[in-house]
């Protein structure tokens, strides 16, 4: 059974709908102090929050957006757009920084990237739906020097965008997607 990790809900800041800055220390945190449940469990605990690598990946100053196809498993994802490559860490992504390692399998397995930069900008913690209020996001800005492509083309499309593109279908965006492109604007990326 898929074990995913977790860290209490009570160490995250209050859930908010826009990117919580990067703070150190709760970055230690989860690096630290997390830990592994059962996928079924946590998926049904509200007082642990799923820990969700999560890289914005950048390509000579393009974005990778994707859009999820019905070739996928969950319907209500069908034509959304995501600029996020993400997903749970499991127990044998972990070597050394369970974060670190979970990013670097999602960059291999989602979008082929092997030789990029990652900064970590801040963290995602929401409360607007069941799944958002176990889950957490730690968000990074990750330049690829590999340039990106959909590895599971029977349910994603990927291509490299300028801001002002991601913009264009910004209310086609998946919630955490918006919570980024909103911190890129501010940001004048």
């Amino acid at each position: 059974m898929e074990q995913v990790y977790v860290l209490p809900a009570s160490v995250f800041p209050a859930a908010q709908a826009s990117l919580i800055p990067l703070e150190a220390a709760l970055l230690r945190r989860i690096e630290q102090e997390g830990f592994f449940l059962k996928r079924p469990q946590a998926e049904e605990d509200p007082t642990h929050r799923q820990i969700i690598p999560y890289a914005v990946v950048r390509h000579r100053g393009r974005f990778f957006l994707m859009r999820r196809t019905k070739g996928g498993a969950e319907a209500r994802l069908h034509n959304r757009y995501t600029l996020g490559v993400g997903g749970h860490i499991n127990p044998e992504d972990v070597g050394g920084n369970p974060v670190l390692d979970g990013l670097r399998r999602e960059l291999l397995e989602e979008v082929g990237v092997r030789a990029y930069t990652a900064q970590p900008v801040g963290f995602i913690v929401m409360a607007d739906s069941p799944v958002s209020r176990v889950h957490a996001g730690v968000v990074f800005v990750v330049e690829a020097e590999d340039e990106p492509r959909v590895m599971e083309a029977e349910k994603l499309e990927g291509r490299l965008a300028s801001l002002e593109e991601v913009q264009q279908v910004y209310e086609g965006l998946e919630g955490w997607s918006k919570v980024v492109v909103d911190w890129l604007r501010a940001r004048c990326f």
